[in-house]
């Protein structure tokens, strides 16, 4: 209705126009033709120029830009054509006019058509449409055009395989990289772009830890050298989108044996939104199991994936139980050879939920803290041999209140991770911990038989964990804990008007067989400490375990 309603009005301009042969000004109407024609052409360039430099960015926001842009660029294109009919018409009137002053008034050729524009449309949206593979492992890199002729019947075949073999498979979102040599600019360090300094991407490595991009590694070529850049502060996936465009990666080391003076570039960032976009599966905006990735990989024809354009990597994992609970069986030393009275067999079992996955960086250093990180529900049962889980209470009073404490059979709570602080270049890291949970201890009244005391115990302390290698690991934790059994049993006949004051301390060596970090062997050792005002009691806990999985299942990345 647009074109018809503009060709209308252009013949009615002709048929005036014809009218009036003789009283127009020929020279000073082609000429304002000339100045709108240029400054239409001026912004066209300007505007070709801004999608270009769009085109080298890969953020949802630029992809966004770029289709505003060719849109504008098309109504620009409509304006010359119309401009440039104007003048064939003014040029048909002005017979009297020579043709070489004409041309010199209006030097300008007719302007690219429609046909023009929709084929340049096509074939720029064709390129900047990234290569999309599901991601399910290092191993298994398959297009999602296995109906395309070019797929071969191996790759159907593998690609069949992998869908039986996926259970309860999540499909958490879309990782896009740039093509391979895609040029992008440095930044300095206030952020500004340096429109000069250009380098060209290679590769980007990336480990997923505790739902944020924790550590990320950027390869990419400078005046004929290697660059790595990698990050001060993880990025959480749940809040991507609003900080990729404001997080930069930092320069790192150069290539051995280049030349190039590091003074150059040490002052220079990579902004993280130009190298990499994450889009979340509309629904499935959660945190994913822990994994590395290092990108672009060859699919399983050994074709490199993004070689002629951006790739797109649909990550999948496995949403098996055994990567959300954590259950731990195991024994206590000092019960099994009789020298203490705790739970010969003991079950716990936790499972960890996140909060505020959110990293941020303390001051201007490397260092990094996450506040109120993660809630983990706990549950521990011990079992003990015959009698030996029985407190003994002469005349409704408890001789030794520790007691209570070191024969507990079943505790049900939480632990509250209130603040994480670690660098990612170091093994180590601390937290301080709150922690609340219900309690229940058999005591044996002589008065009135075997009663279950009930208690709620709260408090809380720090604890620091390091590892070595990738399976092997040493956990410490040190806290400050009440046991309350006044408010909590109010029909006893035993006197409970007292609180139970203790400090836990509690060291843990683990090693996971065959790097699975589903599985571990661990020997812990736990003291607690009175410290009340009545004595100096204390009992201690050597146990010795293994934490296992709800069935032996490989991670899949």
């Amino acid at each position: 209705m647009k074109t018809l309603s503009t060709c209308l009005a252009l013949f009615f301009y002709v048929l005036c126009v014809n009218g009036q042969t003789q009283t127009i000004n020929c020279e000073f109407e082609i000429k304002k033709l000339r100045s709108a024609y240029e400054n239409y052409n001026k912004t066209l360039e300007e505007k070709k120029q801004e999608i270009a430099e769009t085109k080298k960015s890969i953020t949802q926001e630029s992809l966004d830009k770029l289709g505003t842009l060719i849109k504008d660029r098309k109504a620009y294109i409509d304006s010359l054509n119309l401009t440039y009919t104007k003048f064939t018409s003014y040029k048909n009137v002005c017979t009297n006019i020579p043709a070489d002053s004409i041309a010199s008034w209006f030097p300008y050729k007719e302007p690219p058509t429609q046909e023009t524009i929709a084929r340049d449309t096509a074939q720029e949206e064709t390129v900047e449409e990234p290569v999309t593979y599901s991601y399910f492992n290092e191993d298994v890199i398959i297009s999602e055009d296995i109906n395309g002729a070019e797929r071969t019947s191996r790759e159907k075949k593998v690609f069949n395989q992998v869908l039986k073999q996926v259970n309860q498979e999540a499909y958490f979102g879309d990782i896009t990289i740039p093509k391979e040599g895609q040029e992008f600019c440095f930044y300095n360090n206030d952020k500004e772009r340096q429109d000069t300094l250009k380098y060209t991407f290679k590769k980007i490595d990336i480990e997923i830890r505790d739902g944020s991009l924790a550590d990320i590694q950027v390869l990419v070529a400078y005046k004929g050298s290697m660059l790595l850049f990698e990050n001060y502060v993880g990025v959480s996936f749940l809040r991507y989108g609003y900080w990729a465009s404001k997080n930069y990666l930092f320069y790192s080391q150069k290539q051995p044996t280049t030349n190039v003076d590091e003074k150059e570039f040490e002052n220079l960032r990579i902004r993280l939104s130009d190298v990499l976009m994450y889009k979340y599966k509309i629904g499935n905006n959660y945190v994913p199991h822990d994994l590395t990735l290092e990108l672009p990989k060859e699919d399983i024809d050994g074709n490199k994936t993004n070689l002629t354009a951006p790739a797109t990597y649909q990550i999948k994992q496995d949403t098996y139980l055994d990567k959300i609970v954590e259950l731990r069986a195991y024994t206590d030393f000092l019960a099994l050879f009789g020298e203490s009275d705790n739970g010969l067999v003991q079950l716990e079992g936790s499972a960890k939920f996140y909060v505020f996955p959110f990293s941020r960086q303390i001051f201007s250093s490397s260092m990094q803290y996450e506040f109120l990180k993660s809630i983990t529900p706990y549950v521990h049962y011990a079992k003990f041999e015959e009698d030996k889980g029985l407190v003994a209470a002469t005349s409704g009073v408890i001789g030794n209140t520790l007691d209570l404490v070191e024969k507990r059979f079943l505790t049900v709570g939480g632990e509250v991770n209130l603040l994480e602080i670690y660098q990612k270049n170091y093994p180590m890291k601390m937290n301080f911990f709150g922690t609340i949970d219900y309690n229940l201890t058999r005591v044996q009244n002589d008065t009135q038989g075997v009663e279950n005391l009930k208690a709620l115990s709260y408090g809380g302390g720090i604890s620091l964990s390091s590892k070595r290698f990738n399976n092997f690991g040493f956990n410490y934790k040190l806290g400050l804990h009440w046991f309350d059994y006044k408010s909590y049993n109010g029909s006893s006949a035993i006197d409970l008007d007292f609180k139970v004051p203790v400090v836990k301390n509690q060291a843990e060596v683990f090693y996971h067989p065959n790097k699975n970090p589903n599985q571990a062997i661990f020997a812990r050792l736990v003291t607690y400490n009175y410290k009340g005002s009545e004595s100096d009691e204390a009992f201690y806990q050597f146990q010795f375990g293994y934490k296992f999985s709800i069935g032996s299942r490989t991670v899949k990345k």
